[in-house]
């Protein structure tokens, strides 16, 4: 097959490759489902875990902002992690009806663990497709983001992007 640039993305290769990205994804976060079932948490509990400890004292409003869900969906989600000591919440002093989450110990431990397995997944791929093929594969995905889900990565990451040629080799 020959491919010129007018036809960068031949229709066969985007259905496959909607298939192996939906299918890779799906693999590294199995990989940290494993150890949420270890702890009595599931992936909903994690997604949650993780905009509170990319940004300690969120608000439920900017959870729900980055999560992109309704706020009956994540109540249980949230009563759950408190009442088993994954999260704390705070009253926002200048607004009572605002609560602020943090991260416990056990919850930065839970998320740790999770994060710990899908890195180690993530690293094992990067080392089979080599540097520059990992490097050109944050920056498509990168690109593939609307603008609505760069607006949910400004809640945690603000300005930063972690490309891998930003970090000295």
């Amino acid at each position: 097959m020959s491919l010129d640039e007018d036809d960068l993305c031949p229709e066969d290769h985007a259905h496959w490759l909607f298939s192996v990205m939906y299918l890779g994804y799906n693999s590294m976060l199995e990989v940290g489902d494993e150890h949420l079932k270890s702890i009595g948490l599931r992936r909903p509990h994690f997604r949650v875990l993780y905009v509170i400890q990319r940004k300690p004292g969120a608000t439920v409003r900017e959870v729900l902002a980055f999560l992109n869900i309704t706020q009956q969906s994540i109540s249980p989600i949230i009563k759950t992690l408190i009442a088993d000591g994954f999260i704390t919440q705070k009253e926002d002093l200048k607004d009572r009806r605002s609560r602020h989450l943090y991260l416990t110990k056990k919850g930065r431990a839970a998320w740790r663990g999770v994060i710990d397995t899908q890195r180690a997944y993530l690293k094992q791929a990067y080392q089979k497709v080599g540097f520059e093929n990992a490097k050109g594969y944050a920056y498509t995905a990168y690109a593939m983001m609307n603008e609505k889900n760069q607006r949910q990565l400004e809640v945690v990451w603000k300005d930063k992007t972690f490309f891998l040629d930003d970090y000295e080799r």
